[in-house]
């Protein structure tokens, strides 16, 4: 363990590359249901600032998406719709 010193920020940078895509050594092996559970209670009940939420919303924008994809969100709001007047009534 190294105490009091730190990777120069180039060192980091060659660390991060060494392990993106194909060298990560968790690259194309799915998770378990039960990781996949755990992920989600701990990400339930995070709240992001609005900071965070308009880079988020950023990075998103002009990505294409695909047809299946873009026909999930219609279905999805076309429920969510349908749910919302049915509450109402």
């Amino acid at each position: 363990m190294r105490k009091g010193s730190h990777h120069s920020l180039e060192t980091r940078k060659r660390m991060s590359e060494a392990k993106k895509g194909e060298n990560n050594p968790n690259y194309g092996k799915p998770r378990s249901m039960e990781t996949r559970r755990k992920i989600s209670e701990a990400l339930k009940g995070k709240h992001r600032s609005l900071e965070t939420l308009k880079k988020m919303s950023k990075v998103r924008k002009g990505k294409p998406i695909s047809v299946e994809t873009w026909r999930k969100m219609v279905e999805r709001r076309r429920l969510s719709f349908r749910i919302e007047n049915h509450k109402k009534v």
